[in-house]
């Protein structure tokens, strides 16, 4: 039995982009690792969050697997609970056959001796790393990541590029040039050329 594809974008033309602007396709299975390089302004937030679902492409198909995890550029997180009590609210919203170990996701980031704090007494980095584990959760075929180096240090870098090298899932990176994520994946588009 074939495995259907995580992503298939087919002629896409983005909502703000003019009738001249390049059509964009890309077709993605389960296990595959790309890296979407642009500058900023260039429309790469709004092409992840296209794929999402929370923006309307002007045109062409946007096929995704309904088992999608998500970081979002400037997430905004419950600053006021615990990073363990968030991990617990969220596996409530999961059906019990599509939830991996909420333990295990903060264990990828390595939150777990910070299971007790309560997130907004965290730094930037630890609750990007918040951010990161809870897109894990889900058991995810497809991972959307926008800029997710966003306020790491080296050791959440690393963090990041081991959690991407062993996933299963079809992870999608969105990031400027020259920030380290060229070394999370093998393949690159390099989407300034496309707006």
């Amino acid at each position: 039995m074939t495995t259907p594809p995580a992503l298939i974008l087919e002629n896409v033309r983005l909502a703000w982009q003019g009738a001249d602007a390049p059509l964009i396709s890309i077709k993605a299975q389960v296990g595959d690792k790309l890296l979407v390089l642009g500058s900023n302004g260039c429309g790469k937030t709004t092409l992840a969050e296209t794929i999402c679902g929370y923006l309307q492409a002007a045109n062409g198909t946007v096929g995704r697997s309904s088992r999608l995890g998500y970081v979002a550029q400037q997430p905004k997180l419950p600053v006021t609970i615990s990073v363990e009590s968030y991990f617990g609210q969220l596996v409530s919203l999961c059906a019990d056959s599509v939830v991996n170990d909420a333990q295990q996701c903060m264990n990828l980031f390595g939150l777990t001796p910070y299971a007790k704090r309560k997130i907004g007494d965290l730094s930037r980095g630890w609750q990007q790393r918040i951010n990161l584990a809870q897109a894990w959760l889900g058991d995810p075929r497809l991972i959307i990541l926008d800029e997710p180096q966003t306020a790491l240090d080296p050791d959440g870098m690393t963090s990041l590029r081991n959690v991407i090298a062993d996933s299963n899932a079809c992870v999608l990176i969105f990031s400027p040039p020259q920030t380290g994520c060229e070394t999370l994946v093998d393949t690159h588009i390099n989407y300034s050329e496309l707006c």
